[in-house]
């Protein structure tokens, strides 16, 4: 019984403490209201900060720092990790307070949240093509901004998920000698994503496709650039030794014809 009731204390207190759904302070002054909001942003209740803010905009209308507390409520949803609901606040900022000196970050952010829900390679990626389009928006509105590295980075991030994903499909087909749909797949990630590891790897497959249906040249090229490759990749070894086969095999070609 004693165990029963110190059970029930502790959820009673904890009841308690919680303190259930936070409601907005009333206040009579915006620069009040706003300090508030900003003291629990700085101590990391996102939470009630959010619902602070949105207080602010709704009972201060037409405060010249509407634009600041709307990039707070962003903000707020960001670093709760709550994605979607950031989303939707920055494109308020956006698209209610362009005159904003936080509209560029807003832009960025956007992209962020987009970007911070993305799944696995292996399931959807909607939200990747989102946050890859919303991040080259920002590269193009804002070709000045500061946060223009960080973008860059994201968009290299987001091009190596795409990649893995098609190269899972291209290397299926491939497994499967259905060389066509593989190279469907492989010329994509080549062409889109060249800078990835994954273009690198493709290229063997697309040289070895090319070898079967008599692109000797072709081929040759794509092992070439496999092996330029610094990075070790499983294809490499492979690509070295067929590489050495055509070159000698065009090597007798060329003294069987008197070249």
């Amino acid at each position: 019984m004693r165990v029963v009731a110190m059970i029930l204390a502790l959820a009673a207190l904890a009841a308690a403490s919680c303190g259930g759904p936070y409601t907005p302070k009333i206040m009579n002054l915006a620069t009040d209201k706003l300090a508030l909001a900003d003291r629990l942003f700085d101590k990391g209740s996102y939470g009630r900060a959010a619902v602070e803010y949105k207080d602010f905009v709704a009972t201060f209308a037409g405060d010249e720092r509407s634009d600041y507390a709307q990039y707070r409520i962003a903000e707020s949803y960001r670093f709760d990790k709550e994605y979607a609901l950031a989303e939707v606040e920055y494109r308020i900022l956006i698209n209610d307070y362009g005159y904003s000196d936080y509209v560029d970050d807003a832009f960025f952010l956007d992209g962020v949240c987009a970007f911070r829900q993305t799944p696995r390679f292996e399931q959807d990626q909607t939200k990747s093509y989102q946050a890859l389009e919303r991040l080259n928006r920002f590269l193009q509105t804002f070709p000045a901004s500061t946060r223009l590295e960080e973008a860059r980075t994201m968009i290299r991030e987001i091009h190596v998920k795409l990649a893995h994903k098609d190269f899972t499909a291209a290397k299926l087909y491939f497994s499967k000698k259905r060389y066509d749909a593989s190279l469907v797949y492989l010329r994509k990630i080549i062409d889109l994503y060249p800078e990835t590891i994954w273009a690198a790897r493709s290229r063997y497959y697309r040289a070895y496709i090319g070898e079967t249906k008599g692109d000797a040249v072709g081929a040759i090229e794509d092992y070439r650039s496999v092996l330029q490759l610094k990075d070790a990749i499983p294809e490499k070894a492979e690509a070295e030794k067929r590489l050495r086969f055509l070159e000698r095999k065009a090597g007798g070609t060329r003294n069987a014809d008197g070249g």
